[in-house]
């Protein structure tokens, strides 16, 4: 089973906030949101790769961003919560038209974000670089290769003063999404609760956790398993690849570098079960169903967090 985490303030407020959770559904609170299943299946960097390029994959899909190098690539949890609410409002409003408010502080709060020095600093730089990169999925199984470009943004006004997040633009701060965008998110979202995400805000690999699941989860039900066994390797190349960097390096002695990939993988699924923990305080189902080996972590079909809202919702 997974790892037992120690409790300390961060946990405590966690469990709070979860028994608020279980009181109303995600629908009823007016939380239900939508995230694209592209971007659950492979995930945005969690710490900043001080480059314009950057690369993932879960050994079936691969994910690239490419950004402008005087801006960079988006990444953390700020782009991971605007995508969440992009995503959401796209499939409720039905329209490509998004409107962000006429003040920064405005739109924090449309992201359940505090209007406190850390998110204002960062909200317009993490806008900046999510709405002018270009994110490539490149899918490949025996034989087959399938690939799409993902551009999110068709334009975008940002009229925000971040050393005024109070003050208000004379014009409302737009995002226009891109017809192709437009059309993955609503065709088949994935339903996810925002409050979790909300509350799991502190840790990009959480949040990712998180989604990840609750489309996994699906797919279990969809295809009629009762459960699955994902190899430690193919989690850590899908949301911890930066755990293995340092296992190539300059040192040729093939014992050594099988050692260091040893020890990034085993850091990595240390890493994981922490933070699969903390989504089970909010999922407790999942936790329950979830057992690890050294190999593999074994995942069993349980309840869904979040029940498919329409009859398009998630494709197999």
């Amino acid at each position: 089973m997974t790892e037992i985490v120690p409790l300390g303030r961060r946990i405590d407020s966690m469990i709070r906030e979860s028994l608020a959770i279980e009181y109303e559904d995600a629908k009823s609170a007016g939380m239900l949101g939508y995230m694209s299943r592209s971007l659950v299946q492979a995930t945005l960097p969690h710490t900043d790769p001080k480059a314009s390029y950057f690369e993932r994959t879960n050994g079936i899909v691969t994910l690239s961003i490419v950004g402008k190098p005087s801006i960079g690539v988006p990444y953390g949890s700020v782009p991971r919560s605007l995508l969440a609410w992009i995503c959401s409002e796209a499939v409720v409003t039905q329209s490509r038209e998004l409107e962000l408010g006429r003040s920064q502080s405005e739109f924090l709060g449309k992201l359940g974000m505090p209007n406190d020095g850390q998110y204002i600093s960062s909200l317009k730089k993490q806008a900046h670089r999510l709405f002018s990169s270009m994110i490539s999925l490149d899918g490949s199984r025996d034989s087959e290769i399938g690939l799409e470009n993902v551009v999110i943004a068709k334009r975008a006004f940002l009229f925000w003063n971040p050393k005024k997040p109070d003050e208000r633009s004379l014009w409302e701060s737009t995002l226009t999404l891109t017809a192709d965008f437009f059309e993955d998110v609503t065709s088949a979202p994935v339903p996810v609760d925002l409050r979790v995400l909300h509350h799991l805000r502190q840790s990009p690999l959480a949040m990712d956790i998180y989604t990840w699941a609750c489309y996994r989860q699906f797919l279990l039900k969809a295809k009629g398993q009762g459960m699955v066994k994902i190899p430690w390797g193919a989690l850590q190349a899908q949301f911890g690849s930066s755990y293995g960097r340092n296992a190539t390096d300059a040192n040729t002695d093939e014992k050594v570098l099988i050692a260091k990939a040893a020890q990034a993988t085993r850091n990595f699924k240390h890493k994981f079960l922490k933070r699969l923990a903390e989504v089970g305080i909010f999922y407790p189902e999942l936790v329950e169903g979830v057992s690890d080996t050294p190999q593999f972590l074994v995942m069993k079909s349980v309840k869904l967090h979040i029940p498919p809202q329409f009859k398009t919702v998630v494709s197999v």
